[in-house]
């Protein structure tokens, strides 16, 4: 078993600062970026359908909710209204995870390194391969895995420990 990097131990003392569980975060978050490039692409494609379903009920008019709003039948409303609501809060996830990648960048140490092993294994449009992101980045095999662990751990951290939390109380804060 590889030792465990002074890097990963800085990162596991603040995830328990914030009481946050090292495991269950890291899991959490492969899946997160496991499934972002094609949550991304569904979210644009429901935005997108949408947008011609409202456009094409206002017959291009500049009030394009008007005719859901104040003529659709209440079961059309109903299902445009449940769309609408599971794209835009796609659209927040997406939104925090964005946010999360960027200040996971600006890490001290290593940050740009983390944001480029995770934007070009899970984020970019294009997916590239294990030997192409070595070559890229000029790493060699036994640090990209010990770099790319280090940057899960992180961004699970900054996803789960600051973004979230914050974004929970910016919530609280407009409803109230």
């Amino acid at each position: 078993m590889a030792k465990e990097t002074a890097a990963a131990r800085m990162i596991k003392d603040d995830y328990a600062m914030v009481g946050l569980d090292v495991d269950e975060t890291i899991k959490k978050t492969e899946i997160i970026l496991k499934i972002y490039r094609k949550v991304a692409w569904c979210t644009g494609e429901e935005f997108d359908e949408l947008n011609e379903i409202t456009y094409e009920s206002c017959m291009g008019d500049t009030e394009t909710l008007s005719y859901l709003l104040n003529f659709a039948p209440d079961k059309e409303m109903e299902t445009f209204r449940a769309r609408a609501i599971n794209a835009m809060q796609a659209k927040a996830l997406l939104d925090l995870i964005n946010k999360s990648i960027t200040k996971l960048r600006t890490y001290p140490n290593n940050g740009k390194i983390y944001y480029s092993i995770l934007n070009m294994k899970y984020m970019e449009y294009f997916d590239f391969d294990e030997a192409e992101i070595l070559e890229q980045l000029g790493l060699e095999r036994s640090t990209y895995y010990r770099r790319k662990k280090e940057a899960t751990m992180l961004l699970g951290y900054i996803l789960f420990g600051i973004m979230i939390p914050k974004y929970i109380i910016m919530q609280r804060s407009v409803s109230a």
